[in-house]
C-alpha cells in the first residue's frame, strides 16, 4: 500500500525545471496547427469543387471575342476615292420675284484632295412682268448653264483650303439661264477652326476670294449671294467675302459675311425675271438695271459688249443657318442684303447626299 501510494505522482510533484516548458510549446504548437488544418481544408475543397464545375461546362461556350471597331465604308466616307452624287434645291424669294433652282450633280472622287462634278440645273423664275392681262404672276422653267467643276481640298497648318475651278457652258442667252457664253471662274476658300474653351462649339473665321469672266451660281460650296440670283453678268469679274461660322454640336452652323463684287473692263447684264419675248420691266431704280431690261450694255452681238464696268458692281451682307442633323441631307436657311442694289433675299436650301447610294449600286459596298 505504502509503496503503490509512493508511486503515484501528482501534478504538484511536476518538477518545474527545463524539460516541462518544452513540453508546453510542443503542446500549444499542436494546438495551433488543429487550428490551421481546417482551413487548409476548406481551400482545397473549393478549389476542387471549382474545377469540378469548370469540367461540367459545355465545350461549346467559349468567352466573347472583343468587339472590333466598326470601320466605315467608302460609301459612307465621302473623302475616299468613289462616284459622288448629290441633288439640290435652291429658292430666293425678293420683293420683285422670285428664283429657284434644281440642281442635279455627278462626280468622281480620285483622292481626298481632288475630285470632279458635272452638274445640270434647272430653273423656275415667278416675276410680276406678265404678258397675260388676267394672270398676275409668269412662271417660267428653263435650264440654266451645264456646268463642270474642279475641285482640291488641302489642310495647312490648321488651315481648311478648297479650290474650285468651275467652266459653264451657256449656249444661248435666250432659250436658257445664262449669258450666251462659256464662262469660267476660280474660287477660293480657306478657313481656321477654333474650339471655344470646353464648350461643344467651333468658330471658324473665312476668307474668299475668286474671280472670272462672269458670275457663276457656286453650287459645291454654297454662298447666299451667289446662289439663284435674279441676274447673270458677263465680263471680268473679281469678288471676295469675309466672314465666320459658329458651329454647335457638330450639326448645327451660324454664320454671317460681308462680300464684293469688282467688275473690270465692259460689262453685260442678263435679267433672270425680265424675258426677253416682252417690253413688261420695272423702274430700274438703285441701279438694278436687270429689273428693267432683259439685256443692258451693248448689242446681242457683242462678246463683252459696250456697257460701264458699274452696271455689275455689287456689295452687301449675308446670314445664315446650316443644319446636318440628318443623314445625307443639309438644309440652308439663309438671308442677303446687296447694299448697292438695295434689296434683299431670303433663301432655303435643301441637299440630299447621294453618294453612299451610288456607290452601293456601283461597288456593292
Amino acid at each position: 500500500m505504502g509503496k503503490a501510494q509512493s508511486g503515484r505522482r501528482s501534478p504538484q510533484a511536476i518538477p518545474s525545471g527545463p524539460g516541462r516548458g518544452v513540453r508546453r510549446r510542443k503542446k500549444l504548437a499542436w494546438e495551433r496547427e488543429g487550428e490551421v488544418r481546417p482551413i487548409y481544408t476548406f481551400l482545397l475543397i473549393a478549389f476542387l469543387t471549382a474545377q469540378f464545375g469548370m469540367a461540367q461546362a459545355t465545350p461549346d461556350q467559349k468567352p466573347a471575342a472583343p468587339e472590333k471597331e466598326k470601320k466605315s465604308s467608302s460609301s459612307d466616307n465621302a473623302e475616299t476615292p468613289g462616284p459622288t452624287a448629290f441633288v439640290q434645291g435652291a429658292g430666293n424669294y425678293f420683293n420683285m420675284g422670285a428664283v429657284a433652282t434644281y440642281d442635279f450633280d455627278l462626280g468622281y472622287r480620285f483622292n481626298p484632295h481632288l475630285s470632279v462634278d458635272l452638274g445640270l440645273p434647272l430653273m423656275t423664275t415667278r416675276t410680276a412682268y406678265s404678258v397675260i392681262s388676267t394672270k398676275d404672276w409668269r412662271y417660267t422653267t428653263i435650264i440654266s448653264a451645264p456646268y463642270i467643276d474642279v475641285r482640291y481640298d488641302t489642310r495647312h497648318n490648321g488651315n481648311n483650303i478648297t479650290s474650285i475651278l468651275t467652266g459653264a457652258a451657256g449656249f444661248n442667252m435666250v432659250k436658257t439661264y445664262s449669258n450666251g457664253r462659256m464662262t469660267a471662274d476660280l474660287f477660293n476658300h480657306i478657313d481656321h477652326p477654333y474650339q471655344i474653351s470646353n464648350f461643344p462649339v467651333l468658330f471658324a473665321p473665312f476668307m474668299n476670294l475668286g474671280g472670272g469672266t462672269g458670275t457663276v451660281d457656286q453650287q459645291l460650296m454654297l454662298r447666299p449671294f451667289q446662289m439663284s440670283r435674279p441676274y447673270e453678268t458677263l465680263g471680268y469679274l473679281g469678288y471676295g467675302e469675309a466672314g465666320g461660322n459658329f458651329t454647335f454640336f457638330k450639326h448645327y452652323t451660324l454664320g454671317g459675311s460681308a462680300y464684293g463684287l469688282a467688275p473690270a473692263g465692259p460689262q453685260k447684264v442678263y435679267s433672270r425675271i425680265v424675258a426677253p419675248d416682252s417690253l413688261l420691266g420695272g423702274d430700274g431704280h438703285h441701279n438694278r438695271y436687270w429689273d428693267q431690261y432683259f439685256e443692258t450694255g451693248g448689242q446681242l452681238f457683242n462678246i463683252y459688249g459696250g456697257g460701264a464696268s458699274r452696271i455689275a458692281r455689287d456689295n452687301g451682307y449675308s446670314a445664315w443657318l446650316q443644319i446636318t442633323r440628318y443623314k445625307n441631307i443639309t438644309v440652308d436657311l439663309a438671308f442677303s442684303h446687296s447694299v448697292h442694289y438695295e434689296y434683299g433675299s431670303s433663301y432655303v436650301i435643301i441637299r440630299y447626299n447621294f453618294t453612299g447610294i451610288l456607290r452601293n449600286l456601283t461597288t456593292g459596298e
